[in-house]
């Protein structure tokens, strides 16, 4: 279906790359046909405008966990929520479940994403159950196990594609085996885990891509003792996701997690809905959910995220971008065509008022 044409008039526009002040932006049929400077009219012009966001770890919408509500319905929801909430791109995540659970969950995502090829839907991602049980989170510690090289077959063979990326801790699964998920199209991400230095060093930016919420569910950093904690902040190659909700992790420590790994560290949720149904059962704590006592996942949205990175952070609005839009994209290989704000591009942005709240998503 034809998309309506506008004309939106803009005081700072950032393409993804730089800035521009006092902009025409043309959209045409869904993408970006022109921008110029010709015409600007400042008393119709919206404040700021950035490119959507991305969120690679989200576990459902509006009370429906897509591990508890394994179906086409759950991630229409999700979709909606993200586009209304200025993230077009988002791969829905399951916890620690048995593998009943997981195969459900890939059907559901697999259907959605053949039935919407443009939703925005990245694909499955799977934190768990395969990781050291010492860092188990919130992670129910009957599902935690190693895997076997039938389990990978399987998962591999019922994934074809629908799978974009599993969380594990390096330390519980053979070298080769990982492979032969890599090689099954499924990115690799540290997590839950206590892996040591020199196993860390060995397999990250090499094998395994990117971590999962960086300093949540491994070990603290020792001024003695090296570990995977360590591994990751130092290693220029690898990337990884932190909450920027001031409780998983303090905005200050992000400040300085960001010092040390620039471009290779990038915003995500790790937001939950409240549930009472099934085992993960999340209560909402106020800024954050819990199960049975545990943080268990954030109530944070990606453009408050985008907010807490500048004013909490006190990162520019080009690294906030970066950190929630450009480098997110990087890492699940996708083109800076889906992200850029350039001509030719789909017109998939946010406008922001000086404050950097979210005054209207356009996807």
């Amino acid at each position: 279906m034809k998309k309506k044409d506008k004309t939106y008039h803009i005081k700072n526009f950032y393409d993804g790359d730089k800035k521009l002040e006092k902009v025409v932006l043309e959209v045409k049929n869904g993408f970006i046909y022109k921008i110029s400077r010709k015409g600007y009219l400042s008393s119709q012009a919206f404040d700021i405008v950035v490119p959507t966001f991305v969120d690679l770890q989200v576990y459902g919408s509006n009370q429906r966990l897509l591990s508890e509500y394994p179906s086409i319905k759950t991630l229409e929801k999700m979709d909606s929520f993200h586009k209304k909430n200025g993230t077009y791109f988002f791969q829905p995540t399951i916890a620690s479940y048995p593998y009943e659970v997981i195969y459900k969950s890939l059907e559901a995502v697999k259907n959605y994403m053949n039935q919407n090829p443009e939703s925005g839907c990245i694909g499955l991602h799977v934190e768990g159950p395969w990781f050291n049980p010492i860092k188990k989170g919130a992670h129910i510690i009957d599902y935690i196990h190693r895997p076997s090289e039938k389990a990978i077959n399987e998962i591999i063979e019922k994934s074809k594609g629908t799978i974009s990326m599993i969380t594990l801790a390096p330390e519980v699964i053979k070298i080769e085996l990982m492979k032969k998920l890599i090689n099954g199209g499924i990115i690799l991400s540290a997590g839950h885990s206590d892996c040591d230095y020199k196993l860390a060093n060995k397999l990250l930016g090499k094998i395994i891509l990117t971590s999962t919420h960086l300093f949540n569910a491994m070990p603290s950093l020792h001024h003695r003792e090296l570990n995977l904690t360590s591994a990751i902040l130092l290693n220029q190659n690898v990337y990884s996701s932190i909450i920027a909700d001031g409780y998983h992790v303090d905005f200050e420590v992000i400040r300085m997690a960001h010092k040390l790994k620039k471009d290779k560290l990038f915003c995500i949720t790790d937001a939950v809905t409240e549930t009472n149904k099934g085992p993960y059962k999340h209560k909402n704590s106020g800024s954050f959910y819990s199960n049975n006592g545990k943080l268990s996942g954030s109530n944070i949205t990606m453009p408050k995220s985008f907010k807490n990175l500048i004013e909490r952070v006190g990162l520019s609005v080009q690294e906030s971008i970066d950190m929630c839009s450009n480098i997110p994209i990087e890492v699940i290989k996708g083109v800076s065509s889906q992200i850029k704000l350039k001509k030719g591009n789909f017109a998939r942005f946010n406008i922001l008022d000086f404050e950097y709240n979210l005054v209207k998503s356009i996807c």
